[in-house]
C-alpha cells in the first residue's frame, strides 16, 4: 500500500514484509543511528528468525523514496504461559516522518482488535523504548496504557581481573557453563526454576517447555554468556541465560555479554549465588574478547534486584516500557 496518495508525504510506502526485505531490514538495523539496542545481529538470518511466527501478513514495513526500509512493525500471536497476550513490536527511524508512524500503528491496533475477537481476555502489549516517541504517541492515541517501566543498564568490563573472576567462589556450588549444563542433562531442571523465578517477574516471561526449547534453539541465545549453578547434590540452584545484545550502529557498534534470564532458588537466596554468576558470565565475556556487560530490570521487581546491579557497577543507559491496549469486549446480543 503506498502512503502517498492521501497523506502528501512524497513516495513512501508501506507493505507486508516478505522474505526479500530480510537483508534490507538488517541493513536499516545496522546502519541507522538512534535505535534502541536489540538481542540479535543485524543478519538477514537473524531477521528472518524476528519475523518468523507473525501473523500472516504481520509484519509491515515502511520504504523510503528510494526503496530502503526505514522501520517495521510486527503483530505476535499469544505463546508461551499468557495466551490472552498479543504482542507488537515498533522500530523506526528517526528520518521517519510521524504521519506515516502514526498510520502504521493504527493499522496494527485496528488488526490486533480484529484477532483479539477470538482470543479470551485479549490485550495487546507492546515493550518500546524511548527511541520510538513517535510510534509511542500513536499507542496512547489508540488507549494504550503504561504497565511497566524497565532499564536497560551497562558494566564496563575492562577493569576486571579474569583471574580473580576465575576465583570467585561459594562454598558448596558449582558453576557449569552451558555445555556442562547439557552433558550433565540438566536443562529441564534450569527451565523449571525459570519458570518459577519469573512468574514472580512482569510479563509473560517464563518458559514452558515449548518456549524454552524455542528459546534455547534462537540465534538470540548465546551459550557461552549463559550458566547454572548446581549444590553438593548437583541439583541447579541458580541460572543465567544470556544473548550477546547489539547498541549503536556500525562501525560503532557496542555489544555485550547481556543477562535475559537471572534467577536463585527461593531457599538459596542471600548467599551471593546471583553475583556469583554474574562475575562468571563476566569471566566469559572477557575471555572471548567482550569488554561490556549488560542487563535490564525491572524497577518494581520485588527482589530489589537492581540495588544488587548497581553495586556491581551496572548503570542505566536506557529506559523501556510495556504499554497495553485491552480489547473491546463486543456486547452479546443474548444477553
Amino acid at each position: 500500500m503506498t502512503l502517498t496518495d492521501f497523506r502528501g508525504v512524497g513516495s513512501w510506502s508501506r507493505s507486508p514484509a516478505s522474505a526479500v526485505d530480510h537483508p534490507l531490514i538488517a541493513d536499516f538495523l545496522a546502519t541507522t543511528s538512534g535505535l534502541g539496542g536489540r538481542k540479535f545481529s543485524a543478519d538477514s538470518r537473524d531477521v528472518a528468525e524476528q519475523l518468523d511466527g507473525v501473523y500472516p501478513d504481520g509484519a509491515t514495513v515502511l520504504r523510503d523514496e528510494a526503496g530502503r526500509v526505514r522501520g517495521y512493525a510486527l503483530l505476535r500471536p499469544p505463546h508461551g504461559v499468557d495466551l490472552a497476550e498479543i504482542s507488537g513490536e515498533f522500530v523506526f527511524g528517526p528520518d521517519a516522518r510521524h504521519v506515516l508512524i502514526d498510520e502504521i500503528v493504527g493499522a496494527t491496533v485496528d488488526r490486533f482488535h480484529r484477532e483479539a475477537r477470538g482470543v479470551a481476555g485479549a490485550y495487546l502489549r507492546v515493550f518500546i523504548g524511548t527511541d520510538q516517541a513517535a510510534a509511542l504517541d500513536a499507542l496512547i492515541a489508540r488507549g494504550a496504557w503504561r504497565e511497566g517501566e524497565f532499564i536497560r543498564t551497562r558494566k564496563p568490563l575492562e577493569g576486571e581481573d579474569v583471574d580473580g573472576l576465575a576465583a570467585v567462589e561459594v562454598s558448596g556450588l558449582t558453576v557449569l557453563s552451558w555445555a556442562e549444563v547439557v552433558d550433565r542433562g540438566l536443562g529441564e531442571q534450569v527451565r523449571r526454576l525459570q519458570y518459577d523465578t519469573f512468574l514472580e517477574h512482569f510479563g509473560n516471561m517464563s518458559k514452558t517447555p515449548a518456549a524454552f526449547a524455542h528459546h534455547l534453539h534462537s540465534r538470540s541465545f548465546t551459550p557461552d554468556f549463559s550458566v547454572a549453578a548446581v549444590d553438593v547434590s548437583g541439583d541447579v540452584v541458580g541460572y543465567v541465560l544470556g544473548s550477546t545484545f547489539t547498541a549503536g550502529a556500525a562501525p560503532g557498534e557496542e555489544r555485550s555479554a547481556h543477562t535475559d534470564y537471572i534467577g536463585v532458588r527461593s531457599d538459596q537466596r542471600k548467599r551471593g549465588i546471583g553475583e556469583l554468576l554474574l562475575r562468571k558470565v563476566w569471566l566469559a565475556a572477557l575471555r572471548r574478547g567482550v569488554t561490556v556487560a549488560s542487563l535490564g530490570t525491572d524497577i518494581n521487581n520485588q527482589s530489589n534486584a537492581h540495588l544488587l546491579y548497581r553495586r556491581l557497577g551496572y548503570v542505566a543507559v536506557e529506559n523501556q516500557y510495556a504499554y497495553r491496549i485491552d480489547a473491546v469486549r463486543e456486547p452479546n446480543t443474548h444477553e
